[in-house]
């Protein structure tokens, strides 16, 4: 698991008058609105005695640990502590890390990691139709997964189990077309064209608006992102019915996923459709369930040579190695020796405010290189 990272931590209007605990990189989290009605991401574990922050409530503009009263300000530090009296010096080491926090999509995306803001990777713009009415039916999905982050983004940008395992791919041919896959700074990218015939009496045509010259090939463009987690398939479809799938993935832990998806379609697009819209996705999702869950290893293999990868595999090895060169970059999570070192600490993700000193009550997590 990569840190240094911008993450989805929940959907915005999710974060209201009640603190949110989240689980992200096998760490938990506390969400909470501040007395400006910002949203501000703490470590969920209370410096004093271990309470769960999330667990209790929001006061003062703060979050008011369920165990002893200790009240954290956005900032992590603690700005009140109730047993001892108003009037009490509060240590200096009474403070958790806090994390940057940015709105976007609707969602609440928090750094997980030290990096100044000056040196920290912003979240790549790859999807200015947000907000599109005119263009765009959107709607939004969520999902939690029990396999790896990489393991369940590879599977998003594989092409060649389409006719096998997906309903929606059985007319689909068994070879799959080879396409060459692009670096980006961020991720890599992999345009691809099909031959096609438009077919105004297609079922996947109807209500959708017909381009002025019509087309005689479909487009899409897979954009992948190591930077936010984040995965758009636009579809430009020669039966000029259109759709862009927006994928964002979270790890919970070393084994699990939380998914967010947004879709949008330029056909159906009255409010009617969207739970059948919404029902069609998910269901394309259980079917990837039914096979990635049973994947092993559960984590993707430390060199691609224990897999045997072919050709119609080169955009999930192309993905896959820049993960791996960003992850050197960024710093990566040794997931075991986090195991066996939390057995009797609290071990976090570091924050920005740790590169001023400092005494700290909690240890940071181990990573597998140094930056």
């Amino acid at each position: 698991m990569i840190i240094n990272n911008w993450y989805a931590a929940a959907p915005a209007d999710e974060i209201g008058d009640e603190p949110l605990r989240v689980r992200m990189l096998s760490c938990d989290f506390v969400l909470f609105r501040d007395g400006e009605q910002r949203i501000a991401c703490l470590s969920d574990v209370c410096c004093h005695r271990g309470g769960s922050l999330g667990r209790g409530k929001r006061i003062n503009g703060c979050v008011q640990c369920p165990y002893h009263g200790w009240e954290f300000g956005g900032d992590g530090r603690v700005r009140r502590i109730p047993p001892l009296g108003n009037d009490a010096k509060i240590p200096a080491r009474a403070r958790v890390d806090s994390y940057p926090v940015q709105e976007r999509y609707g969602y609440a995306w928090v750094f997980l990691g030290d990096m100044s803001a000056d040196e920290r990777p912003e979240l790549p713009e790859l999807l200015p139709e947000y907000g599109d009415e005119s263009s765009w039916r959107m709607t939004r999905t969520q999902r939690d997964w029990n396999v790896n982050w990489a393991r369940l983004k590879e599977n998003l940008a594989d092409a060649s189990h389409l006719y096998l395992v997906h309903s929606f791919g059985k007319h689909l041919p068994e070879q799959s077309q080879v396409f060459d896959v692009e670096e980006t700074d961020w991720g890599v990218r992999i345009p691809q064209t099909y031959s096609a015939i438009p077919n105004k009496d297609s079922k996947t045509a109807v209500n959708a608006p017909q381009a002025e010259e019509p087309r005689t090939e479909s487009n899409v463009l897979i954009e992948i992102s190591v930077i936010g987690m984040i995965q758009k398939n636009t579809q430009l479809m020669a039966s000029g019915y259109d759709q862009i799938i927006w994928n964002a993935l979270t790890p919970i832990d070393e084994h699990r996923t939380r998914h967010f998806n947004l879709h949008f379609r330029n056909f159906q697009t009255e409010p009617k459709h969207d739970d059948a819209m919404i029902k069609t996705i998910l269901w394309g999702l259980e079917e990837d369930a039914q096979v990635i869950d049973y994947v092993q290893p559960a984590l993707t293999p430390a060199s691609n040579s224990n897999e045997l990868l072919v050709a119609t595999d080169g955009p999930e090895k192309a993905y896959r190695d820049k993960a791996a060169r960003l992850g050197e970059q960024l710093g990566r999570i040794d997931v075991r020796r986090l195991r066996d070192m939390r057995l009797d600490r609290v071990l976090v993700i570091p924050s920005p405010a740790r590169n001023g000193g400092g005494n700290w009550v909690h240890d940071t997590v181990p990573l597998v290189s140094s930056r």
